[in-house]
């Protein structure tokens, strides 16, 4: 049953916080306290209910580039590590076991075990793979606790910094910055169409 309370619990928040996520932005705007701007951080990254890329830009915009990335990384790293020991605590075995079950899933996850710090790291880095994904998987599989909270931790400062920048930079040059937000989204939004088309196209074959 414990098992089942706590998914039940945290799609309970999931579904209170984003029915007020508004409220929530607008609240982070108005510069609350330190303290409970990092408690905020922490839990809009454990519980997404806006992209986070769009908290990062917020806190930028309020606080300026380094305090927002110290801010924004302090929460999202906190967040990464207490899903990652949930998941460990309460599915790892089932988890794998569903892993288990299909060759490519178990061959990529003997590959991810192999080098846990290059892997991590690298899924940190790269944009088109969703960070929750790599926060429950990393949990499922064998990968040391240090070994991940080290590769998180160093992976996800160079976005963190690029979209606090950006944050930051909206309250001075609101025109050119609204473009290089735009332009990154386009990348982005392109690179995630080429990684699924190639991956359909993988399947096919």
């Amino acid at each position: 049953m414990k098992r089942w309370f706590i998914p039940a619990i945290y799609a309970a928040v999931l579904a209170l916080g984003f029915t007020y996520r508004a409220e929530i932005m607008d609240w982070l705007r108005g510069e609350p306290s330190l303290f409970l701007m990092v408690m905020l951080a922490t839990l809009l990254a454990l519980f997404p209910i806006a992209p986070y890329k769009v908290v990062i830009a917020v806190l930028g915009y309020a606080y300026g580039t380094i305090w927002a990335a110290a801010i924004s990384w302090f929460g999202t790293t906190v967040a990464a590590i207490l899903l990652y020991a949930a998941v460990r605590a309460l599915y790892k075995e089932n988890g794998r076991r569903l892993l288990g079950k299909y060759a490519a899933a178990e061959m990529f996850t003997t590959a991810v075990e192999r080098r846990p710090f290059q892997a991590i790291l690298l899924a940190r880095l790269l944009p088109v793979i969703p960070q929750m994904a790599v926060n429950i998987y990393a949990g499922v599989a064998s990968i040391p606790f240090w070994t991940y909270t080290a590769a998180s931790a160093i992976g996800k400062i160079p976005a963190i910094l690029l979209y606090a920048w950006m944050g930051s930079g909206l309250a001075e040059h609101p025109a050119i910055f609204a473009a290089i937000a735009a332009g990154l989204m386009l990348v982005t939004a392109l690179g995630l169409a080429i990684f699924r088309r190639l991956k359909a196209r993988k399947h096919e074959d």
